[in-house]
């Protein structure tokens, strides 16, 4: 990377960048680690690892994952390579054309080994996996900037051009049947699979944005921009984009006159941002070509286009406040802001007669509200030490405030509720509920009620009606398929945050960053599994919580039912019963430094640390972390299956010549 200068008006930047990255991967299903019974030793009494379905075993249907690390494994490189071409042409001392130029090839390779004697071998005489990829991506911004001054005047603005795409490529085979310790697809007796895909989206942008301060006190920003994408609808792929935002400067005022006030600034602003599906042809009406019946290829409805498909919008209008008090050690800011969205977009479920189950649309308008406040100070600011604590809470409630209709029974069109699942299923999924009025992420479970003391059977909420079918009031079951369903709180937290702190000593620098949430729900799937009263009688349960306590005999109040071989009661169907708090604080990051200065070797400085991660977590949240979401991505539970947070160490130094 560096700056070229041949004229006075001209400035070239390029810069070259690469990397590679090799992984060796030897890990087994995190599910099998979960679920392993704890006398099932991968080990026999001498040491030397027990086969598959081994007799010895509690559970001799179950597989030793051990056993298949002798062999199986999988590799993979990436490489990434960016080159940039940067440059500014200064036309006047007050009118410059800057242009930004990046291109990013990305390759990607892995190679997957699954020996005969494996598990997942076995069946197949062995796996042999090669997957290949390519990605590239161009960036091109042209902007036109504009900066003059005239007396207490400053305007300073720009037009701009913004183009950006991206192109996908990959290929990925199998292979099975060879003979063990060969690893190249030419050894293999059968092709098991031969699949590869390209995909492509680009986008681009029109936009201008200015500036004008007056006297250095009073501000106003205005943009304006016009953004279209790939994925959109043909007759909607374009959206326009505006904002403002004005600013005052209180304490630059000739009236201002309080000695211990460094900086006061009231803001406020209104602008609009736009987003897109994930989808990349939603638009279109597509077949897929990949099916195949009795060897044939064929074709299969698998997309139902929107043409009309348009920018979600987010209309956010704010207000701010910022300070500095004795002479900057302590500063305060404080955001509140309202946001509207409309053109809400979803993957709205429709009738899979065509053998489509869903279709993307703009569905309805959302509001949030919210606020943001930041604190930090100086507590000590000396010669050789320095102390700095910095603290921000935020609060965000939202709303839905429509929705698209669907047909009633009497054809007429109406709003309705939609009843949407969270992506996982063991025992049933935690729906959720979109419903006008109600927050977004709001679950819609079968409430649990608790355990009958009598029996130690599960219980649930059911309502009771009168003989007109008028609810009239609520009463517990035992039976699953009678309990009713019922809004069981929201997923959001009701506050968030950070704090951290920065302690230095002469060359010692010490530095630590946490992380909170309070409020809020999370579903927690794993319990569904290992915390099941004995309905699965081939994996492992979980250790009850100090405080809960299993039903034993008549007469117990206990928060779980009586476990039973092979338990039919429905106990760990989908329910409230799984809904936990969210609530955690966590260390996120502590590093300890110490800067050397070694000008007698040409170093400026030399800075040697230590950085640790994830070091520790406090909640009463009884799964692995309450911020990790299920495998598949959803952020309403945690799957079965969650692979705990990394705790990472880190040594290393920093050069300065």
């Amino acid at each position: 990377k560096t700056t070229y200068k041949p004229f006075d008006w001209l400035t070239i930047k390029p810069a070259l960048s690469g990397s590679l990255r090799n992984i060796d991967d030897r890990q087994y299903s995190v599910t099998a680690m979960y679920s392993m019974l704890p006398w099932d030793s991968p080990y026999d009494k001498d040491g030397n690892l027990v086969p598959h379905r081994y007799s010895g075993w509690v559970n001799t249907q179950q597989t030793n994952y051990l056993y298949d690390l002798q062999w199986n494994y999988s590799e993979s490189k990436y490489y990434e390579f960016m080159g940039s071409l940067d440059f500014d042409i200064k036309i006047t001392d007050w009118l410059t054309f800057s242009s930004v130029n990046n291109y990013k090839y990305i390759n990607s390779t892995s190679h997957g080994y699954s020996d005969p004697r494996s598990s997942s071998g076995e069946n197949v005489n062995g796996r042999l996996t090669e997957w290949r990829a390519e990605v590239t991506r161009r960036y091109t911004n042209q902007k036109l900037l504009i900066n003059k001054d005239f007396g207490k005047h400053s305007i300073s603005g720009l037009i701009a051009y913004e183009f950006n795409d991206y192109y996908y490529k990959n290929l990925d085979v199998y292979g099975t049947g060879f003979v063990p310790g060969f690893e190249v697809l030419d050894v293999v007796s059968k092709p098991e699979r031969t699949k590869g895909g390209i995909s492509e989206w680009a986008t681009q942008s029109y936009f201008t944005q200015w500036k004008y301060v007056y006297d250095g006190k009073y501000i106003a920003e205005a943009s304006i921009r016009r953004d279209g994408a790939s994925n959109l609808g043909t007759n909607a792929k374009y959206g326009n984009l505006l904002s403002g935002s004005v600013g005052w400067i209180i304490s630059r005022e000739d009236w201002f006159d309080v000695d211990w006030i460094d900086n006061l600034k009231l803001r406020g602003g209104y602008g609009t941002v736009g987003n897109r599906p994930s989808s990349l042809y939603p638009q279109y009406d597509l077949y897929s070509v990949s099916s195949s019946y009795n060897e044939n290829s064929g074709a299969l409805i698998s997309v139902i286009g929107n043409k009309d498909l348009t920018w979600e919008k987010t209309y956010t209008t704010s207000i701010g406040l910022d300070a500095a008090l004795f002479n900057n050690r302590l500063r305060f800011t404080f955001d509140f802001y309202s946001k509207d969205t409309d053109n809400i977009l979803y993957n709205v479920p429709v009738t899979g007669l065509t053998g489509v189950t869903s279709v993307y649309r703009n569905i309805g308008k959302m509001k949030n509200t919210g606020y943001e406040i930041s604190l930090g100070g100086d507590i000590i600011s000396t010669k050789d030490w320095f102390w700095n604590v910095e603290l921000n809470i935020g609060h965000n409630s939202n709303k839905l405030k429509d929705l698209y209709k669907q047909k009633d029974t009497d054809g007429s069109y109406v709003v309705k509720p939609v009843i949407i699942s969270d992506g996982s299923s063991i025992a049933g999924t935690a729906q959720r509920i979109l419903e006008i009025g109600y927050p977004v992420d709001t679950y819609y479970l079968k409430e649990w009620a608790g355990v009958n003391p009598e029996n130690g059977a599960p219980m649930w909420y059911k309502d009771t009606k009168d003989s007109e079918g008028n609810v009239t009031g609520r009463e517990t079951t035992s039976n699953y398929a009678e309990a009713g369903y019922y809004k069981c709180g929201s997923a959001a937290p009701d506050l968030f945050g950070g704090f951290s702190t920065t302690l230095t000593w002469k060359g010692f620098d010490l530095n630590a960053v946490f992380g909170y949430s309070i409020g809020g729900k999370i579903y927690n799937y794993s319990r569904q599994e290992y915390d099941s009263d004995g309905t699965y009688t081939d994996r492992n349960q979980m250790k009850l919580k100090d405080g809960w306590n299993r039903w034993e005999k008549p007469g117990d109040i206990a928060t779980h039912p009586v476990a039973k071989y092979n338990n039919q009661d429905k106990g760990n169907s989908a329910s409230s019963r799984y809904l936990e708090d969210s609530d955690y604080l966590k260390l996120r990051s502590l590093t300890l430094g110490y800067n050397f200065k070694l000008p007698q070797w040409g170093i400026q400085n030399l800075r040697v640390f230590m950085n640790a991660e994830n070091l520790f977590t406090i909640t009463d949240y009884s799964g692995v972390d309450p911020e990790i979401p299920a495998s598949d991505g959803s952020v309403m539970g945690a799957g079965p299956a969650v692979y705990p947070s990394v705790r990472k160490y880190m040594f290393g130094l920093n050069l300065t010549f």
